[in-house]
């Protein structure tokens, strides 16, 4: 006789032995159209002379492409919507070089960027923080700060410094080159790379991002800041005057995911 108990472990162990049979017998194809891509953009060193003052790079894969619109070079858009400025720009999918970073002092907040710092002195020099009584914090008081909000134990787990962690190199024309990778994007023939930099921060809320992990001793709340979430989108809201815009854009080829080389080289009046 077959007790209740082993009827049901046996109907158990048998969808488990089938799906162990199906995992062993090669991966489940799911014929997604999302694809990965590849590529590296370039900012001439002509526009940029130190690879710090090279500010969020935000970079979209766009239906096409229209220097007319706006006047300078920028995505075709959808009809306008609501109250948006401009139609919006439909990416199917992007991503940026760089992110914004909290630097363990709020003067800092939505003020810096991974990848683009080899230390703490590079920061300052570029952001200097002052405090009320107009003392400048130096490298030892930043160096302090972030690793009692932080827990940090050692200059190496510093997730925003570091050469190994720079985004921008100089390349053989002494330009500066980072690459990129658009992660699970639809990837249509003859859509276009597009990409624009944020030079002042304007893309950067202080309203928005992770809470402060250690609140200071009045029980101060505040977010670290973060980027807004319709950049992508509608571009045009957060590009200002001294922003990069790419003139160029990248054509996506069928059955080519690597080897692109997008160009932001003009300058926003």
């Amino acid at each position: 006789m077959t007790s209740k108990a082993g009827a049901t472990c046996g109907a158990t162990c048998g969808a488990l032995i089938a799906l162990s049979a199906l995992l062993v017998g090669g991966c489940f194809q799911e014929d997604l159209p999302e694809e990965n891509l590849e590529g590296t953009v370039v900012v001439p060193s002509t526009i940029a002379g130190d690879s710090r003052d090279i500010g969020l790079v935000y970079l979209g894969v766009y239906e096409g492409y229209d220097d007319q619109q706006l006047g300078y070079p920028y995505p075709t858009t959808g009809p306008r919507v609501g109250d948006n400025p401009i139609g919006d720009a439909l990416p199917y999918g992007g991503t940026s070089v760089g992110s914004y970073t909290y630097a363990c002092f709020q003067a800092l907040r939505c003020n810096i960027l991974t990848g683009r710092y080899i230390d703490l002195q590079s920061i300052l020099e570029a952001h200097p923080v002052e405090h009320a009584d107009g003392e400048s914090v130096e490298v030892e008081e930043l160096y302090d700060q972030c690793q009692w909000y932080y827990g940090w134990n050692s200059i190496e787990e510093f997730s925003f410094i570091g050469a190994e962690q720079l985004d921008f190199e100089a390349n053989d024309d002494g330009d500066w080159e980072a690459t990129f990778n658009v992660i699970h994007s639809r990837l249509p023939h003859g859509s276009r790379i597009w990409a624009f930099v944020d030079s002042d921060f304007t893309s950067c809320t202080e309203d928005d991002g992770s809470i402060n992990r250690r609140r200071s001793e009045d029980g101060l709340f505040f977010r670290e800041g973060t980027n807004f979430a319709d950049v992508l989108n509608f571009p045009d809201k957060y590009i200002t005057p001294g922003d990069l815009l790419s003139s160029d854009p990248a054509t996506v080829v069928d059955g080519e995911r690597s080897g692109y080389r997008v160009v932001v080289d003009h300058v926003k009046e």
